[in-house]
């Protein structure tokens, strides 16, 4: 027990000094692809932290939070972008880099006189919106863009949507350049979601059958959106809104039971004993 105690309190050290450097070093780097070359070590020390814990449940949250969330946030630091550019102090950073919090308005940061109280700290931060009522969806586009996980979407708009809508809008025009962004959004997102299920699977081979899930939305936002069309152009009455949320909500439930919840079930684990030997952990 008190191994395992030793040990956590060496992985959150670890991660914690990574953060820092991380914090420290950007300051005096250019912006751009300089950053992210200094923060290879940091983009590496995130993609292995979750292996050191056995437990799946554990894995699949870390990898979401810190693999994929903080990776991201510290990708979009590097160009002067995103929610760690609101950050005046290593706390902050941490604090957005780690958490799903954002900095209140009109707020100060803490000063070395100030005597920082838990209520004090915590009073500069609010809780990031994961869910806004998904449950009322009445399409896959309002689902997926507006209610379903806040976070990841805020993220995956500004890493991965708006950088590629603005390079392929000069070329194929904004209608086409949004769908083909829309598409290689939750591409993405598919990938990353691949990515927590290898850690809840214990590192078993991945099936990519999360990766179609979102592949598969995308596709289905598309048709959605080109049936709208179809239907204003030839004055078709609209479907009630109750008839839609029930669809929209049939449709993901199905095919989420079908590509993520059952991989995990296939794989039966629930506790992973399997530890990379990979420095700077020692076993």
């Amino acid at each position: 027990m008190e191994d395992e105690t030793k040990n956590l309190s060496s992985h959150i050290a670890l991660l914690l000094s990574s953060l820092g450097y991380s914090y420290v070093l950007a300051t005096y780097m250019k912006k751009g692809l300089t950053r992210v070359f200094f923060l290879l070590l940091t983009f590496y020390l995130l993609t292995i932290f979750p292996w050191y814990f056995t437990s799946s449940l554990l894995r699949g949250v870390l990898s979401f939070f810190i693999t994929w969330i903080t990776s991201f946030k510290l990708l979009l630091f590097c160009f002067n972008k995103g929610p760690l550019t609101a950050c005046k102090n290593y706390l902050d950073f941490v604090a957005i880099a780690i958490f799903p919090l954002k900095i209140r308005e009109n707020t100060h940061p803490h000063s070395a006189s100030t005597v920082k109280t838990l209520s004090s700290i915590m009073a500069r931060y609010e809780l990031v919106t994961l869910f806004n009522k998904p449950y009322l969806a009445t399409s896959l586009q309002g689902f997926w863009g507006r209610r379903w996980n806040r976070l990841s979407s805020n993220i995956l708009r500004q890493t991965i949507y708006e950088p590629t809508q603005n390079v392929l809008v000069g070329f194929v025009g904004v209608g086409k350049a949004r769908m083909l962004a829309m598409i290689t959004t939750l591409v993405i997102s598919g990938i990353m979601h691949e990515l927590m299920f290898y850690y809840i699977s214990c590192g078993t081979r991945p099936t990519w059958e999360v990766t179609w899930f979102f592949v598969l939305q995308g596709i289905s936002i598309v048709f959605e959106g080109a049936l709208k069309y179809l239907a204003r152009v030839k004055g078709w009455t609209p479907v009630h809104p109750t008839v839609s949320n029930v669809l929209t909500l049939a449709f993901v439930s199905f095919t989420f039971s079908w590509f993520l919840v059952l991989p995990v079930w296939r794989s039966g684990r629930n506790e992973c004993g399997f530890r990379p030997k990979i420095l700077p952990f020692r076993e």
